[in-house]
């Protein structure tokens, strides 16, 4: 992302997660981004950027978490903003709506502000995009159809055409696993008795 987000002002938001993947973060993350995770007694779950002004607030109900707050500040180079909250949102799903605020010293010949939305994962926004994409083709190489293949008690497929970035994602885990196979053939053909 590059500049520093000064605020993120929340126009609308939904996100609903096993609340295994919240526990789970700080080791994913490791030592790239150190967030920290507490319960409270009241049954929230709170999700910070270790020794900064950012954090999520989730509700908890059985093995679920639902997102009820969201506060970010001045975030360095968008990192909680982009790896927290953005990966949570295209992971699970989410629908974002909000604007990010930049420092205007760092952009002085752009707009202070972008605005950003995520619809059921899927953004434009850049470093989102991608994941997202790469979201979507694990799911369908999941479920064994195409991009955009949905599974049981999910909604049908969009039929939105896929992004640029989508289609160059797509064509690289094509050539990657048709390597993977030459990769899987030579191995056999070497450990086979001569």
């Amino acid at each position: 992302m590059g500049s520093r987000i000064e605020a993120v002002e929340v126009l609308s938001f939904r996100l609903e997660l096993p609340r295994l993947a919240l526990e789970r973060l700080p080791s994913e993350l490791g030592s790239a981004l150190p967030v920290r995770v507490e319960k409270e007694e009241d049954g929230t779950l709170w999700v910070e950027h270790d020794g900064q002004e950012s954090f999520l607030r989730f509700h908890l109900e059985g093995d679920g978490a639902e997102l009820v707050e969201i506060s970010i500040a001045h975030d360095q180079q968008g990192t909680f903003f982009q790896k927290v909250l953005g990966a949570l949102m295209v992971r699970f799903h989410g629908d974002l709506r909000a604007r990010l605020v930049f420092d205007p010293r760092e952009r002085p010949a752009q707009e202070p502000w972008a605005e950003v939305s995520i619809e059921r994962g899927r953004t434009s926004w850049p470093g989102l995009a991608t994941q997202s994409a790469a979201v979507r083709l694990a799911h369908a190489a999941a479920e064994g159809g195409s991009v955009g293949a949905s599974g049981e008690g999910e909604e049908p497929p969009s039929e939105e055409p896929l992004t640029p970035e989508e289609e160059e994602l797509s064509r690289l885990l094509a050539r990657a696993e048709t390597a993977w196979q030459e990769y899987q053939r030579l191995k056999r053909q070497r450990q086979q008795p001569k």
